[in-house]
């Protein structure tokens, strides 16, 4: 079964090509729309686009095979809430479940979901949560985050009158070009997914009937709402930047130094973070550093639990270098591999 400790260190250019293959954003007719907020009238609402989990499920299957991946949900409970439904008040419960992915032969993750009990679908609804949330740790579905919610017409069942058209670069082959959210450099055209931000932000303002945040109302101008989401738009591309950068700098001190210059040559080509301009780049790199670092706590482990001869008799068949000198993902791998095999109940502690 799978768990936190199967992370493994991937390398080499067909790998590389895998993960960005899972950043493709999906084929249009893949794509769905859902209302997450309405006017007073239900005539307008707010959307944000998804993908139903079956979607992400193939893109595994075509990049892995059904037999390279895993997943693993666990599933808890918590009664005796009350919530208010329908204007009464009524004691619930809520489903929480807990998927973890894990491709064989490179890394896990895990992702959370949550929905109320009393709801028919609440299991399903957070099964896919959980689902969907761990896929974009890998990068698979992570660039619905840089859609913004905007405002639409809605038909008599709450729902689209018609679905807005996809922006260029949300479409897989402009994406394979190079195209990204314009978001990042603060300029785009009206429609879906041109404005950038988080499914949760701000809209372009311009519907004159509700304003794109409660606590923001507009006044209606159509130049002036564009104007301050382009503002928004830049200052939250530059915070998550910013807060990426952060995270980068701070896993020098958990992999060192040797490790950490490494990793950001291999992947981000520079020797600091702030000098890398791609996001999806810079997330890249977050991730390998992440894996790094827990498999350095792996071999921290695995060594404690066997006599010191048998670590160097294991490093002197590999040619690998003194532990404190490891700066390759792959050398770690086969070492840490080969020290939790001989670890093992029942081995014998030779190599």
């Amino acid at each position: 079964m799978p768990t936190e400790d199967t992370t493994t260190f991937p390398s080499g250019p067909d790998v590389t090509k895998l993960l960005l293959e899972l950043e493709v954003p999906f084929p249009p007719d893949q794509v769905r729309w859902r209302v997450t907020n309405t006017t007073n009238d239900k005539k307008r609402g707010q959307i944000v686009p998804y993908a139903d989990p079956r979607a992400y499920t193939d893109r595994l299957n075509a990049l892995f095979s059904p037999q390279g991946w895993t997943r693993e949900y666990k599933i808890e409970t918590m009664n005796n809430i009350t919530r208010v439904k329908k204007g009464e008040s009524i004691v619930s419960g809520k489903v929480l479940v807990t998927c973890t992915v894990t491709i064989i032969g490179l890394w896990s993750h895990s992702g959370t979901g949550e929905e109320w009990a009393d709801d028919d679908n609440g299991m399903t609804s957070a099964d896919a949560q959980a689902f969907k949330r761990a896929c974009s740790c890998f990068g698979l579905g992570r660039y619905f985050y840089d859609f913004p919610a905007i405002w639409v017409d809605l038909d008599q069942n709450r729902q689209p009158v018609r679905a807005p058209m996809l922006s260029a670069w949300a479409l897989p082959e402009n994406w394979r070009k190079g195209m990204r959210p314009p978001s990042r450099n603060g300029k785009g055209k009206a429609g879906a997914g041109s404005q950038g931000g988080r499914p949760n932000g701000a809209s372009n303002g311009n519907n004159g009937q509700a304003p794109t945040r409660p606590t923001s109302p507009t006044n209606g101008n159509s130049s002036n709402g564009q104007s301050q989401t382009g503002k928004a738009n830049v200052s939250s591309a530059a915070a998550q930047a910013d807060d990426l950068d952060e995270r980068i700098l701070c896993m020098e001190k958990a992999v060192g130094t040797t490790f950490y210059r490494s990793v950001l040559r291999e992947y981000g080509r520079v020797n600091q973070p702030k000098l890398i301009r791609d996001a999806s780049i810079k997330r890249k790199v977050l991730q390998m550093l992440e894996s790094v670092a827990r498999g350095i706590d792996r071999l921290e482990a695995v060594t404690k639990r066997l006599d010191p001869k048998t670590v160097e008799a294991l490093l002197t068949k590999l040619q690998a270098p003194p532990l404190g000198e490891i700066s390759d993902l792959k050398t770690l791998q086969h070492i840490v591999y080969g020290l939790e095999e001989l670890a093992r109940p029942n081995q014998p502690h030779a190599a």
